[in-house]
């Protein structure tokens, strides 16, 4: 596996299924936020925006290559914010 490493500090960044992502970390440094936005509509339900805090984050992974990551946004909103992908 590949690892791609960056600090968010402005804009977003939006993982594909052709993007072959396998793991995806997001981590809010202290005095920071953003916001992560799935695309899968669930029991009728339309998908919102989730707001990530100071020190708060999320680790995503793909149990297989066959069904890689797909459909995730992550926006940046204040400070810097850590993201790790692995293809």
């Amino acid at each position: 596996m590949r690892v791609f490493t960056y600090t968010l500090t402005s804009g977003s960044i939006t993982i594909s299924q052709t993007d072959g992502v396998m793991f995806l970390s997001v981590q809010c440094a202290t005095s920071s936020s953003c916001t992560v936005l799935g695309n899968l509509p669930f029991k009728n339900l339309t998908p919102a925006t989730v707001t990530l805090s100071a020190g708060q984050g999320i680790n995503l992974n793909a149990i297989t290559p066959v069904s890689p990551l797909d459909g995730i946004t992550i926006t940046w909103a204040s400070g810097s914010v850590d993201v790790l992908i692995g293809c």
